[in-house]
């Protein structure tokens, strides 16, 4: 699960540079859920706080931008 989230987020990076910021915030959002996913119960609160705050803010941006 994690090489699989390694691997969206750097094709999010690559996507973002190379053709539109909006999907690459959209595959870093997914690597980051992916990424967090195993071990969220296990988590406390605080460390609960900034993965969810990311993947949101990443979202947000990516629905704020405009299209070409």
């Amino acid at each position: 699960m994690k090489k699989l989230s390694y691997l969206l987020a750097l094709l999010g990076v690559s996507i973002g540079i190379v053709a539109s910021v909006r999907f690459g915030a959209l595959f870093i959002a997914a690597a980051t859920a992916l990424f967090v996913a195993p071990d969220f119960k296990a988590m406390r609160t605080i460390e609960k706080v900034i993965p969810v705050a990311l993947v949101v803010s990443l979202i947000t941006i990516a629905l704020a931008l405009p299209r070409r």
